[in-house]
């Protein structure tokens, strides 16, 4: 899949550009932004939530900071946009990712793109709540037939 938005390490925002946090912050007009997972999201909530995309860097598979970060900013500071995950990341916890409000991930091949796919279509229904489905099935009413 094209990808419309560049992730720039260093330098200036601008449209179609996904920035770093202190970049953005001077020019966040069309511009994505870029932050660390381990950033606090009372932090940058407030400015964040109306950019078009929010990349969060995930910097070792065993760091779930970044987890945390996108579910508040779905939850509590209403970010509609795309959520990207990039870093370090595995497709097996895509899954997971995907139900804190991650809708895109940068991963390194199409091999494990295909795997994280598959990792997220694997179960249907899910015990806990999550951003996705803040309800979980066995707190639906059923409807009852006479």
């Amino acid at each position: 899949m094209d990808d419309e938005w560049t992730l720039v390490e260093e330098g200036d925002a601008a449209p179609g550009l996904i920035a770093s946090l202190d970049a953005w912050r001077q020019n966040p007009e069309g511009a994505g932004v870029w932050v660390e997972g381990d950033t606090a999201a009372e932090e940058i909530g407030p400015l964040v939530a109306a950019a078009p995309v929010v990349a969060v860097r995930f910097p070792a598979i065993v760091d779930g900071r970044g987890l945390s970060l996108g579910a508040l900013l779905r939850s509590r500071y209403g970010f509609e946009g795309e959520l990207r995950a990039f870093g370090d990341i595995i497709p097996d916890i895509t899954e997971y990712m995907h139900r804190c409000g991650f809708n895109a991930f940068v991963l390194p091949d199409r091999e494990q793109a295909e795997v994280a796919i598959a990792c997220m279509g694997r179960m249907s229904d899910h015990y806990q709540a999550s951003v996705r489905q803040p309800k979980p099935p066995f707190q639906e009413p059923t409807t009852r037939r006479p």
